[in-house]
């Protein structure tokens, strides 16, 4: 999964206004309104478009002119990278924390990927006591066959979730025990 920040800011919005669309005027209506927590994404994500003059017009008369206004001032023009400013620290502390939630979840993959291969290591050990077969087990707990031999024999943790790895740790374990 490759996120991009404006990928990202696209979803976070829709999650904080509870909204399915991504149009700039239905979010600054919800963000004016009643969910104020959208304002600093929805800024960031009208920047990434090119569109925060649009955003400011839209916000004319709300409290969130004042706030876009002041904020956009900021963010980096002509070829400036948002991403690089917001690393810096250039724009307020509310802006970073919407970096810093989207570095999260950039990097939440990559942390599940190393749980998921040191899941591996627990249940290759668990099946080799137990004599049981990838096939058995893929079958038992109705998984792709594919998949679940190339995350146990192939090593590829990309090839089942989180999830996945800790059903076939919990069957293989308690098929063990049995």
């Amino acid at each position: 999964m490759n996120l991009t920040f404006k990928g990202f800011l696209r979803q976070y919005c829709q999650e904080l206004a509870g909204e399915e669309a991504t149009s700039l005027k239905r979010l600054a209506e919800r963000a004016a309104s009643d969910v104020p927590r959208v304002a600093e994404p929805l800024l960031l994500f009208a920047a990434k478009q090119d569109k925060t003059d649009y955003l400011k017009r839209l916000s004319a008369g709300t409290w969130l002119e004042v706030e876009f206004d002041s904020a956009s001032a900021e963010i980096p023009k002509d070829g400036g990278s948002l991403e690089d400013a917001l690393e810096r620290g250039d724009l307020p502390p509310r802006y970073e924390q919407v970096w810093h939630a989207y570095i999260a979840r950039r990097h939440a993959v990559d942390a599940d990927r190393r749980v998921i291969g040191l899941m591996r290591e627990k249940i290759n050990d668990a099946i080799a006591r137990s004599g049981a077969t990838c096939y058995r087990v893929s079958k038992e707990l109705g998984l792709n066959q594919g998949n679940v031999y190339a995350y146990l024999h192939g090593g590829d943790n990309s090839k089942v979730s989180r999830a996945t790895a800790r059903r076939i740790y919990r069957h293989v374990v308690e098929g063990e025990a049995a």
